[in-house]
């Protein structure tokens, strides 16, 4: 396997499962393939792995990564964010602006309790917050 090969073979992996294998095949042939169609495709996806710089606690585990499953969440789930804040005498007019709605919504696609996200080191917690509202955005 020629360096080339390994190039692409390496992006692909990264692209975890979504190079068709006529694309592949291409690339190997030419020796070059655009995958920013296919990132960005995946990063609108609904589903975001996180992964932990150092390996973090939550609720009495040890994780490397995260996988928040935004795609699987419904209006009942936005509902009860929006009442759970308001329990808290905390009123959101718009989520994508909010940091609390984004946190409670991101632990809820990972399954988590939202402490254990405003837990996080900023570095991870921005992250995950961020793609939280990037779901929000594009989701309409």
């Amino acid at each position: 396997m020629d360096g080339t090969t390994k190039n692409i073979n390496a992006e692909a992996e990264e692209m975890e499962g979504v190079v068709t294998e006529e694309e592949m095949k291409e690339a190997q042939k030419t020796g070059t393939v655009d995958f920013s169609a296919k990132k960005e495709e995946k990063e609108n996806s609904g589903t975001y792995v996180h992964k932990f710089k150092d390996p973090v606690e939550i609720m009495g585990k040890k994780y490397t990564s995260l996988t928040f499953y935004f795609d699987r969440l419904t209006g009942e789930d936005i509902e009860a964010i929006e009442d759970e804040l308001m329990d808290q005498n905390k009123f959101v007019l718009t989520p994508e602006t909010s940091s609390s709605f984004q946190c409670i919504l991101a632990a809820k696609a990972a399954g988590i309790a939202s402490d254990e996200i405003r837990r996080l080191p900023v570095h991870d917690y921005m992250k995950i917050k961020n793609k939280a509202r990037n779901f929000l955005i594009n989701a309409g």
